[in-house]
């Protein structure tokens, strides 16, 4: 019989000696009910044991497994924060619109659907792609675990490259220079010269500060209370300048956090929003966020030549595309790097030239843009 459709399942039925084999496709189309049912048939053939096949996301729901794979899996691989976040996730979105699916019964054209949903929703193309992440991941260990005989292919969808905010350098004075507040005027010019996210600003210890080598080592960052690695893991030295080693030299402890409540105890996301709002309105600028300032330093960076390998160091991107999101803003650079050509030309001409040919007749002639 090979394989047929029932409602809206593919399933294999076929005969092996004398004994009937009729189990679902985990992948559901003809095509793929008929690589399974070869695949049963050379395991047959083999003498192997197939009723284990029954685990390979047949009667497997997304959200038994989901749940399995959150509870040992993720909760062990990921920060506090990244736990929170694909909890969510699985709660809201993934969990009410493939719960009640079987593993193997998860296929492409299911996956375009649900891009389509969230897409109605309104969600950004990147939103989209975050989640798919998520389920690409959760049905890669459903695979790697025996669970899941075939995995689909997940496309995602191809999001414009996000716009970010900066502040020009005579922002970012105006901004320093109106904060009346003394701890805020620190944080914001310490977050401007350094790149340093919010969360690793939170974290900075004195012993993290090297006064005499003017270094500073990110090595913490508390994000919601909870107090952790950098993200990517990445510890980074950034060094600083004259002016911001003297402005939080003169209250140096020997232990404890450089940005506090004031009790010692970390500040929170919400009274750091409100401090830089304030600062904000005192210089009379666009209400920014923590995270301008971050891309306000490695934009200032490029702007004035530095490398992009440098900036990426500093920023402790782990890839560098990532820091290429800057890239733009270093035209000089590049009007560098186009004019090699003329230079080149220029060179060949003088290499051809011969004895009494007068060299600016040369150029003249092979001038691609006559005047």
């Amino acid at each position: 019989m090979g394989v047929r459709k029932i409602k809206k399942s593919w399933w294999v039925d076929f005969q092996h000696d004398l004994r009937r084999i009729r189990k679902r496709s985990p992948s559901n189309s003809k095509i793929g009910a008929q690589e399974y049912e070869a695949l049963l048939r050379r395991r047959l053939a083999n003498g192997e044991d197939i009723e284990r096949e029954s685990t390979l996301g047949e009667d497997v729901l997304f959200r038994d497994f989901a749940r399995e794979w959150f509870e040992t899996s993720a909760k062990a691989a990921n920060k506090p924060s990244e736990i929170r976040t694909k909890e969510s996730i699985l709660r809201n979105h993934l969990d009410p619109f493939f719960g009640q699916v079987e593993l193997g019964l998860i296929d492409s054209k299911l996956t375009e659907e649900y891009k389509a949903s969230k897409l109605s929703m309104k969600l950004s193309k990147k939103t989209v792609n975050n989640h798919l992440t998520i389920l690409s991941r959760c049905l890669r260990v459903a695979h790697e675990w025996g669970k899941l005989e075939k995995l689909p292919k997940i496309v995602k969808l191809k999001a414009e490259s996000q716009r970010f905010d900066f502040l020009s350098p005579v922002e970012s004075v105006s901004l320093v220079q109106n904060c009346d507040e003394p701890k805020w005027r620190e944080m914001i010019f310490m977050a401007l010269r350094t790149g340093m996210r919010l969360g690793e600003l939170f974290g900075l210890e004195w012993s993290d500060v090297d006064f005499d080598r003017k270094l500073i080592c990110v090595r913490h960052s508390i994000v919601r209370g909870i107090k952790g690695t950098p993200k990517n893991n990445k510890i980074r030295f950034i060094p600083i300048t004259d002016e911001l080693c003297r402005m939080i030299y003169e209250r140096r402890q020997g232990k404890g956090l450089v940005f506090h409540r004031g009790d010692g105890t970390p500040l929170s996301y919400k009274i750091a929003e409100n401090a830089i709002h304030r600062a904000c309105k005192k210089a009379k600028i666009r209400l920014i966020g923590w995270h301008v300032l971050r891309h306000t330093f490695a934009s200032q960076l490029v702007s004035e030549g530095v490398p992009l390998n440098t900036v990426q160091e500093l920023m402790g991107h782990s890839s560098i595309i990532m820091t290429m999101r800057y890239a733009h803003l270093a035209p000089s650079a590049l009007k560098s790097a186009v004019e090699v050509l003329e230079k080149a030309e220029k060179r060949e001409a003088f290499k051809i030239c011969q004895p009494g040919v007068n060299l600016e007749s040369l150029l003249a002639k092979i001038e691609i843009c006559p005047k």
